[in-house]
Parts: C-alpha cells; sequence; structure tokens
C-alpha cells in the first residue's frame, strides 16, 4: 500500500480526467492521497474533495507565496476548518525567498502562527522551503515542543540541514520526482535520511518522474520515485514502501 503525502489534486491539469487520475492511483496500489491547500478557498475546495472520495484527504493552511495577498482573518477561518475528520494536517506553509523578497516578515509571521495552530489542533505542519531552508529551521528550533511533527516537503537542501532537521523528533523528510533526474544531487540526502524519518509524494501536477517526464504528473507516478529510492538506498522495493506507509501513517493518521 502507497500514501501520495503531497498531490494538488485541484489543479486543472488533473480535473480534466480526475476519476481517471484516481482510478490509476489505486491500480498503481495508492490507498491514500493527501492533498494540500494554498489558501483559503482551495482549502475549502480540498474539504469539499474529501467528502466525495474516500481515498482523499486535506491538508488546510496558507501558502508561503500566497501570504502576500492573504488578510490575518483567513487564518482563523482556516482553523475552523480543522474540526473535520478528514483534515489531517496544516499547510502547506513554510517560507519561500525565490518568487518574492519583499514580503519575508509576513511569510515568518504566517508560518509561526500556523506552526502555533498545528501544536494546538496535535496536527502535523508540511513545509515548503524554496531557498529558505535555514530560516525555516531557525523557526522550528524556536518554536518546536514534543508535540509537534511535521514533513519537509519537496526536500533539496544540504546535507548539514539534512542532519538538524533530523534532530528534531517527529519530522520527516519527502522526497519527489525530481530525483529521478539526471541533473539531480540529492542521491547523497536520500541516502543518510533513516527510513524511520523518510515519506514520499509526487507533488503533482508538478516535478514529474524519469520516464514520464515533460508530462503532467499525477500520483500514479509515485511508484518511480519509489524506485529511485529503493536504488539509491539499496533496499528492496517492497521493504521501502512498506516503511514509507507506516511513516505516512505515524504522522498524518495517528488519531
Amino acid at each position: 500500500m502507497i500514501i501520495d503525502t503531497h498531490c494538488h489534486l485541484y489543479y486543472d491539469e488533473l480535473k480534466n480526467d480526475f476519476d481517471d487520475v484516481l482510478k490509476r492511483a489505486e491500480d498503481t496500489g495508492i490507498e491514500r492521497i493527501i492533498v494540500p491547500a494554498v489558501d483559503l478557498k482551495t482549502s475549502l475546495e480540498i474539504i469539499e474533495m474529501t467528502e466525495k472520495y474516500e481515498m482523499i484527504y486535506a491538508l488546510v493552511g496558507i501558502h508561503p507565496t500566497e501570504v502576500k495577498h492573504t488578510p490575518e482573518s483567513d487564518l482563523e477561518k482556516i482553523s475552523n476548518l480543522i474540526k473535520s475528520n478528514k483534515v489531517v494536517g496544516i499547510g502547506e506553509t513554510g517560507l519561500d525567498y525565490y518568487w518574492d523578497k519583499t514580503g519575508i516578515e509576513k511569510q515568518k509571521t504566517f508560518f509561526k502562527e500556523q506552526i502555533e495552530l498545528a501544536i494546538k489542533t496535535n496536527k502535523p505542519v508540511v513545509i515548503h522551503t524554496r531557498e529558505s531552508i535555514e530560516d525555516a529551521i531557525e523557526i522550528i528550533t524556536e518554536n518546536y515542543n514534543s508535540s509537534l511533527g511535521g514533513q519537509f516537503h519537496c526536500f533539496g537542501g544540504t546535507i548539514e540541514q539534512t542532519k538538524k532537521i533530523l534532530d528534531f523528533e517527529g519530522f520527516y523528510i519527502s522526497f519527489c520526482g525530481n530525483i529521478t533526474y539526471k541533473n539531480n544531487k540529492d542521491s547523497e540526502i536520500v541516502e543518510i535520511v533513516p527510513l524511520d524519518r523518510l515519506l514520499s509524494e509526487t507533488d503533482s501536477p508538478f516535478l514529474t518522474p524519469v520516464p514520464n517526464r515533460g508530462k503532467r504528473n499525477e500520483p500514479a507516478n509515485i511508484v518511480y520515485t519509489i524506485l529511485k529510492i529503493s536504488e539509491i538506498k539499496n533496499i528492496k522495493p517492497e521493504i521501502l514502501k512498506a516503511g514509507l506507509y507506516e511513516n505516512a501513517l505515524k504522522l498524518f493518521f495517528k488519531n
């Protein structure tokens, strides 16, 4: 069994053949798909999706690139959505310095507030970091307690940053299709992350793994990422799948 821990099913690229996408996911062995929000609108949309499809679960939150245009009041509205039993985490939140460096302080504020929400509701936090890992680690360090868990999604940090994250008990490091690319430099990072701290995802419709690179990504493609991780770590694919599944259950479905 497989859990795709990060897939944006609400994007138009996946809506045109939505039921077929889910059928292919099931045929591949995917049992559950976790869909991260980027704002209040998508948080609501995902919850509606979870009510129609048993295999879909929701994250609710504000993506760092959406923070600049988001009122503080949206965070309160998002906190009210967590009562749904299909909401399994907060996110995706975090920091993104790639697209816009003018709103960094507001990004940090929203990130901290969503961490507080995760602690308050006993939900994991799903973290986006782009050119911002050091600051994200610093904020986690300042706000960490033993009840906080989370996922550094689509990870692309250094060995030192990886070690710092692994010092946070309850945090997992997640990889997606870009680790299959020829020019990818994350193999050494994949090697040092212990199996019991590892997650996989597709980040669909983005980052399609080889051999389907260049096409729209979808959950069924997670098998290629898992095969690449098993190759890098020299672990049998079935053992890796079992470990990844157990990790996802521990983080997102502990209740």
